[in-house]
């Protein structure tokens, strides 16, 4: 994700004004906005990036040919599969490598029930890496994942009337920079509830947070981001992907989600236009990040994806 960078310095002047005196308090505030921009970025593409990972593993567990982009998955035995990324997708603004393995839990994907363990990277090739062309930047995850099918069923077996209901536990170390002489490694949480659905020739996932810690509920990730803050993402409106259309990349159509326990915790709304604006068709421009500074002053910047 990229943003609009925003930089300005406010300067306040309250004048009060007395019969024999005059007193002027001043309120100095500087723009962090480009700090704030930052962060909600980081949260979208480590949200994005695991979103698709695990969507590519419940493919290849729904149907062992599945076409994946950009990658060819392999069976390995009855209950272990592998997916190994090797270049570009098809709108060509990003390319993953990897090899992630799948395990599936002794009982058939298809049954309600079922879990699959989700390894990201393998002994050959250690880490799940998603370059983007478009700024040239990437982020690099390893870690695991358990995923189960709570509702029973395979994605590609989905009817206009029916959906599949998977639940999501993940801890992974991430790195935006994984050619530092000394890299940096931060360790992000996931807990999600992500129902699948096809209302017609797309699949679109709708995602809700599933779990509370401390004050906060419907938290669906959280860990600690470049700045060494401990946040927590609750989803105050259900993030919706549309996860057959790759060009869109995995951005969200619609939803909102808090960054909590931060300095000025962020409100995100996704899929507006480049007014800030949520629209209910068509493609969106990006999102828009909203918060309160430390002088009290409402601040938002429109961002725009990738």
């Amino acid at each position: 994700m990229n943003y609009k960078n925003i930089p300005y310095c406010l300067l306040f002047v309250v004048t009060i004004m007395g019969c024999k005196k005059e007193t002027t308090t001043r309120v100095n505030t500087t723009s962090n906005a480009n700090t704030q921009s930052i962060i909600a970025s980081d949260e979208l593409t480590l949200n994005n990036e695991l979103d698709q990972a695990v969507d590519d593993a419940i493919a290849v567990l729904s149907n062992h040919n599945a076409a994946i982009a950009g990658a060819i998955s392999d069976s390995i035995s009855p209950a272990a599969y592998e997916i190994n990324y090797f270049g570009n997708e098809s709108n060509n603004t990003k390319s993953r490598s990897a090899s992630d393995s799948i395990h599936l839990n002794t009982t058939l994907w298809v049954t309600a029930g079922a879990t699959a363990t989700i390894t990201f990277g393998d002994v050959n090739n250690k880490a799940y890496e998603v370059l983007f062309k478009t700024n040239n930047t990437s982020i690099t995850l390893t870690g695991k994942a358990t995923i189960t099918n709570v509702s029973g069923g395979l994605l590609q077996g989905l009817s206009p009337t029916d959906s599949m209901v998977v639940h999501i536990k993940a801890s992974v170390s991430y790195t935006y920079n994984d050619n530092a002489t000394i890299v940096q490694l931060y360790t992000w949480n996931f807990n999600q509830l992500r129902t699948f659905k096809k209302p017609d020739t797309t699949i679109n996932a709708i995602t809700w947070g599933d779990t509370a810690i401390k004050k906060f509920t419907n938290v669906e990730s959280w860990g600690l981001n470049r700045y060494g803050d401990s946040a927590y993402c609750t989803i105050t409106s259900t993030i919706v992907q549309n996860i057959t259309n790759l060009n869109l990349a995995y951005n969200p159509l619609s939803g909102a989600g808090i960054i909590q326990n931060i300095t000025e915790p962020i409100l995100t709304t996704y899929g507006v236009n480049q007014q800030g604006t949520p629209i209910s068709n068509g493609i969106p421009y990006g999102f828009i990040i909203t918060w309160t500074n430390n002088g009290g002053q409402a601040q938002n910047v429109i961002g725009y994806y990738y």
